[in-house]
């Protein structure tokens, strides 16, 4: 049974109790994920990129990934209320097209009770 109390039925017809906490479900996990491509240009001296996720909290999960070729590698990133800081090894080049894919994820709330 999920923490929604739902079983697996098969493929059956839900009742309006179980197709409401599905669609209560769903808008939970919509209201708690931050997801997009940043765009940047490179000036060949910052390394620094940061994102504005959203959440208003900071992120329980971070994901981020280059979503361009010729990229430098990520050293690290981090994550505060406002932002996602993606820090690359090296400045990317003067004029470098810099995407950079990214998921924030605010930390799970409670099961509801009942």
């Amino acid at each position: 049974m999920s923490r929604w109390g739902l079983n697996y039925k098969g493929p059956e017809i839900l009742t309006p109790e179980e197709w409401n906490a599905v669609v209560d479900a769903l808008n939970e996990l919509d209201n708690r994920i931050s997801a997009g491509q940043a765009s940047f240009t490179g000036d060949g001296t910052t390394t620094t990129f940061n994102i504005p996720h959203g959440l208003g909290e900071v992120p329980w999960v971070v994901m981020v990934g280059k979503g361009a070729a010729n990229l430098p590698d990520i050293d690290y990133f981090t994550a505060d209320a406002v932002n996602i800081s993606v820090v690359f090894k090296s400045a990317p080049a003067s004029g470098a097209n810099i995407k950079i894919w990214w998921i924030a994820v605010k930390t799970p709330s409670p099961p509801p009770s009942g």
